[in-house]
């Protein structure tokens, strides 16, 4: 199973909202075939390793991470090809927390005389999963809020102006991030005075979905976050609104990048799931714009902290009262 977890891993960034899965085939104390979910769309770890099989899976073993599917998505359901297959015992990491199939696969399976065993590595799972479990048992996105300042506590020099805080390795993880997850969220105001690409570059990846907050403020037509169909624009909309059309949109992850108004609006809702806190050695000076509003508090407990560059990555999670 803990290759199975190593082998769902590949697909982080390229499967949501479908979750990482993984698979391993065993026959005769032998790894026959192995597979994971790649990419949204295409065939799920199941079927990967029954087509990388080495012999026959009849009277064989598979291991897999999560769960199989049993109802027809974009692909078929993964239960009727290890039915048909002649697998005879199917170990499942975790079930799915999705109502589509959570329990009903293993019942699939049951029915058709194969023995199922289930609750391996489960806590390894759900968290390498939590954007997908968290979209399904909190009805909403995970969501992360990322930002960038200065070591006195600012994110920018003026509110109107765009202002480079953070080294190479940094811009690097940024753009890992937004990999990572399905939407990226920013105000107006980001897209005004800083005209950002909110894509992935720095590696390869899956650019997000651009999603921005206009209020009453007219974006420009020329804007980069105009250059393809791949964005969506909320007017005055509560946050709740937002998540719950995010929801209904299969968005499972949102990354929030910006800026003031927006931080502080989303920490204010106390919706916020995980925190990565880019620290820069420079200063901006008293008059500098800072991070949050003045009457806007932030409490976390800090899971670990990393050098980027010149700069730190503090991961928290953050404590409401």
């Amino acid at each position: 199973m803990k290759l199975a977890l190593e082998l769902a891993g590949k697909g982080q960034g390229w499967v949501s909202p479908n979750p990482m899965v993984g698979a391993i085939i065993i026959k005769n104390g032998k790894i026959i075939g192995q597979g994971f979910h790649e990419k949204y769309g295409e065939n799920h770890a199941e079927i990967n390793a029954l087509n990388s099989c080495k012999a026959s899976p009849k009277n064989a073993s598979i291991f897999v991470t999560l769960e199989p599917c049993c109802h027809f998505g974009k692909t078929p359901p993964c239960t009727h090809a290890i039915i048909e297959s002649g697998i005879e015992k199917v170990f499942i990491g975790l079930k799915d927390p999705s109502e589509k199939i959570s329990g009903k696969g293993i019942d699939e399976l049951k029915k058709a005389g194969i023995k199922v065993f289930s609750g391996f590595l489960e806590n390894e799972i759900r968290e390498q999963n939590i954007h997908f479990f968290t979209f399904h048992e909190k009805k909403r996105p995970f969501i992360s809020l990322k930002v960038a300042f200065s070591q006195d506590g600012k994110i920018s020099r003026d509110k109107s102006e765009k202002t480079p805080i953070t080294s190479e390795v940094a811009n690097i993880f940024t753009h890992k991030l937004r990999h990572d997850h399905q939407a990226i969220l920013v105000g107006a105001g980001t897209v005004i005075s800083d005209n950002p690409h909110l894509g992935v570059r720095l590696i390869k990846g899956r650019d997000p979905l651009r999603i921005i907050l206009s209020g009453l403020r007219e974006i420009p037509k020329k804007s980069q976050i105009f250059r393809n169909e791949n964005f969506l624009i909320f007017h005055n909309k509560t946050i709740v609104e937002i998540l719950g059309a995010l929801y209904e949109k299969n968005v499972i992850s949102l990354l929030i990048e910006g800026g003031q108004e927006v931080f502080s609006s989303f920490i204010n809702a106390k919706c916020i799931d995980k925190l990565y806190l880019i620290s820069s050695p420079i200063k901006l000076g008293e008059s500098a714009y800072p991070f949050l509003k003045k009457n806007i508090k932030l409490s976390f407990s800090q899971e670990n902290v990393q050098q980027l560059g010149k700069d730190h990555l503090i991961v928290a999670t953050p404590k409401w009262d």
